[in-house]
């Protein structure tokens, strides 16, 4: 069985944990409520106007550095998809997100002491999938505290073009590994409110070790409708039989939720 084929299952059954776990917790959500209690839905899709930096390092001992802007990822941008979905009942919550990107690069790179230009694929799907808790539930204001797992794949093409010869190298894997985050929401007044969101994962049982912060404002346009605005960070670091790459997103996001 080759590497490729271990990393999808993992994946695999890293959702399967996942969604069993929420399932379980839920469902004891439901039994403690009592059949007079309601679900609640969010689904948010969302655009990540993120800025990229990426650092990478072959076990051969080249380097390809990027930093590119929201404007250069605009134009090596292959393919993106990113959304969020979120169930309450009662206490009891649970949050999902998707974001993949595909983007083409050009960057600086280095075979030993000489400086050549780089070209860099790459692609970066994360999935997030965490039960919790609300501890704090006082109407708008809310503290949510929550523990899941984040499915991390990552897939990099480098080619270094020098004067004198052409090397290509690509490194790919797909892990799982748990995680814990927190939320919280307070309102700002009339249909204004705000809400920060922070995680970490990884802890070493994988090659993938991640954090995050995400926080947005966010105006009420009706009952079911409501857009935010705001800043996220991610990054994530991977080391593998000496292969590296540390990739930083950093930019605006904007989305709309539906709420049902």
């Amino acid at each position: 069985m080759n590497d490729s084929t271990t990393y999808v299952e993992a994946a695999e059954v890293g959702n399967s944990v996942a969604d069993s776990v929420a399932a379980a917790s839920l469902a004891a959500a439901s039994a403690t409520e009592g059949p007079g209690s309601d679900w609640e839905f969010e689904v948010t899709p969302y655009l990540w106007a993120s800025g990229m930096k990426a650092d990478i390092k072959t076990p051969q001992g080249e380097e390809a550095h990027v930093d590119d802007s929201f404007f250069d990822i605009l134009g090596d941008l292959k393919f993106a998809l990113m959304s969020t979905f979120e169930a309450r009942h009662g206490r009891f919550v649970t949050a999902h997100d998707l974001f993949y990107i595909s983007l083409g690069s050009s960057a600086d790179g280095r075979i030993g002491p000489i400086p050549v230009e780089a070209d860099v694929d790459e692609k970066l799907l994360l999935t997030t999938h965490l039960v919790g808790y609300r501890v704090v539930d006082k109407g708008p204001m809310s503290l949510d505290l929550m523990a899941g797992a984040r499915i991390v794949s990552l897939k990099v093409d480098v080619k270094l073009s020098g004067p004198l010869q052409e090397i290509k190298r690509e490194n790919s894997g797909t892990k799982v590994g748990p995680m814990i985050a927190s939320r919280f929401r307070t309102p700002l007044g009339g249909k204004w409110a705000a809400s920060l969101y922070g995680d970490v994962g990884g802890f070493g049982v994988n090659d993938f070790n991640s954090w995050q912060l995400w926080g947005t404002i966010q105006y009420e346009i009706s009952d079911r409708w409501r857009l935010a605005a705001g800043w996220r960070h991610f990054s994530v670091r991977k080391d593998k039989n000496d292969f590296e790459a540390h990739v930083k997103l950093d930019g605006p996001t904007f989305g709309a939720t539906y709420s049902f």
